[in-house]
């Protein structure tokens, strides 16, 4: 993942727009969470429905035949016991201390400003989601929000502009 290094404020401030581009939601995020095992990042992955989780959930495990995400969801125990919890309910802080927050399609976190690292995955070629993106990226413009947005191509992700 290809990152700019004069990044001018803290990770933190920025919210990703991640554009998957018709490539698979399990693949392009396992590609974006790799690396982050073992760095005490706890990552919750925030859908839309339960029926997103059971297919985000088992797409982690075979995104890459050489890869291993370990995460669990609903069906798998407690969340305190995965460093990746995906599920279409927040856990509350004390359950879950998540850390990073991967909103997925329409999911809306109930304060985004409780994780120090924010990313809202989306497939630009599907025009509901689109849609929902552009609101999304437009809002948080007005309101000053800084924002990078992302494109998925392969197995790499690549930035394509900040804003």
């Amino acid at each position: 993942m290809a990152e700019e290094d004069d990044n001018p404020e803290p990770e933190a401030a920025w919210i990703d727009f991640l554009n998957v581009d018709g490539a698979g939601f399990d693949r392009a995020l396992g590609y974006r969470l790799q690396g982050l095992d073992g760095v005490g990042t706890k990552v919750l992955v925030l859908c839309s429905d339960p029926a997103r989780v059971e297919a985000l959930n088992a797409g982690l495990w075979t995104f890459d035949q050489a890869s291993f995400l370990p995460h669990g969801g609903a069906n798998d125990g407690a969340p305190g016991d995965y460093p990746i919890w995906v599920h279409h309910e927040e856990p509350p802080p004390d359950v879950f201390p998540a850390d990073m927050i991967v909103s997925v399609d329409d999911a809306e976190p109930a304060d985004w400003n409780r994780y120090s690292s924010r990313w809202r995955m989306f497939d630009a070629r599907d025009s509901v989601q689109r849609d929902i993106g552009r609101t999304r990226w437009l809002a948080w413009r007005e309101t000053g929000q800084s924002m990078a947005y992302w494109t998925f191509e392969g197995s790499e992700w690549r930035l394509e502009r900040r804003g």
